[in-house]
């Protein structure tokens, strides 16, 4: 069975859903933003950042779907804040 292809504008909203800065997204998956904005602009994702990506995308719509993220009491945080309670969140899965 073959996949889904990822699907970029859904991730942008789930970014910007999830107030990250495009430079988070890419660490959390483990990429440079250059190779994200080339995703954006539709150059094929490697076989090998796919599983990558999807397996964040799986954590950040957990995290959504049983915290609420963002929470209202992190919203009013900087980014390096969010960001390390984000990661606190994750970790805890």
């Amino acid at each position: 069975m073959s996949k889904q292809p990822l699907d970029f504008t859904k991730i942008e909203a789930l970014r910007k859903h999830m107030l990250l800065t495009k430079a988070e997204l890419c660490k959390l998956i483990g990429v440079s933003r250059m190779a994200y904005h080339g995703w954006l602009k539709g150059t094929p994702v490697r076989a090998t950042n796919d599983e990558a990506v999807r397996s964040v995308l799986r954590q950040l719509v957990y995290v959504v779907r049983t915290s609420g993220w963002p929470q209202p009491e992190v919203k009013g945080l900087s980014h390096q804040q969010r960001f390390a309670r984000l990661l606190d969140l994750i970790k805890q899965q």
